[in-house]
């Protein structure tokens, strides 16, 4: 069960990790619009600004993000009581479910606040 337990929370907190990681590489990787990596929509490549929005937001957004899941995910599964490997893997599948839900919405907001500030010059 130990061996369980072990992979349980390896894979809680793989997403949240590569969330806050994901943040934390846009610090420096993704100042230029000619980088391969970035926030790379439609939105977000249509000028220099916004560019520079999106990878700022990306930056504060997905790090907070990272952090707050990795911390609501261990405190729920230290509350639960979890005997059976059949009750941590369903309780996982839950975990995994709203952490995924998390990282579209973060990429909802970052588009949001685009559209927001951006959407008037960009040509549908």
């Amino acid at each position: 069960m130990f061996a369980t337990w072990i992979l349980f929370i390896f894979i809680m907190l793989v997403i949240p990790y590569l969330t806050f990681e994901a943040g934390f590489l846009r610090i420096k990787k993704c100042a230029s619009m000619d980088a391969e990596r970035g926030y790379r929509s439609k939105l977000s490549q249509s000028s220099p600004e916004a560019w520079a929005y999106a990878q700022k937001a990306c930056t504060v957004r997905y790090m907070a993000a990272g952090i707050i899941m990795a911390v609501v995910s261990l405190a729920i599964a230290s509350s639960m009581t979890l005997e059976t490997p059949a009750r941590l893997a369903i309780f996982s599948g839950v975990i995994v479910l709203f952490q995924a839900v998390t990282v579209v919405c973060l990429i909802a907001t970052v588009e949001q606040g685009l559209r927001k500030r951006f959407g008037d010059k960009v040509s549908a």
